[in-house]
């Protein structure tokens, strides 16, 4: 289990059927091949916090579990994207099909640019929960 996301997060964003054939690249049936799917979340998590280092949040990002709701899901389309994206080199995908997994990755993108630029907030731990305005000590 990652951080931020499991296997069932991305069979959420993407269906169960799918995860299971893009992640078996033997093409001997359709079961979900576990390690592929761990290196996808590691892969996924990994972009996500790279994404947001050296920012105003800390790496992790922590909160509720429902202020991370939009992380889950940034993980989960990244980590689909990587095993979509590694298993057509196996088959023969459509291309509609390439083409919308490969824009929900730039959206994915551009939302997190929104979030590391400071135009939208997570309600994510800060790096420095310090007052950011001067305090009265007595």
């Amino acid at each position: 289990m990652g951080t931020y996301i499991t296997r069932s997060d991305i069979e959420v964003e993407f269906g169960v059927n799918n995860v299971a054939i893009w992640s078996n690249l033997d093409n001997d049936d359709a079961q979900v091949n576990d390690d592929r799917v761990d290196a996808s979340i590691a892969y996924a998590e990994q972009q996500v916090d790279d994404l947001f280092r050296d920012g105003r949040y800390a790496i992790p990002l922590r909160g509720t579990a429902g202020d991370l709701n939009q992380v889950k899901r940034w993980a989960a389309v990244l980590a689909g994207h990587w095993l979509v994206n590694r298993r057509a080199v196996y088959m023969k995908l459509d291309q509609n099909e390439l083409t919308g997994i490969e824009q929900m990755r730039e959206d994915v993108f551009d939302d997190i640019a929104r979030y590391t630029s400071g135009q939208a907030k997570l309600a994510a731990e800060l790096v420095n929960s310090q007052p950011d305005t001067p305090q009265v000590v007595g």
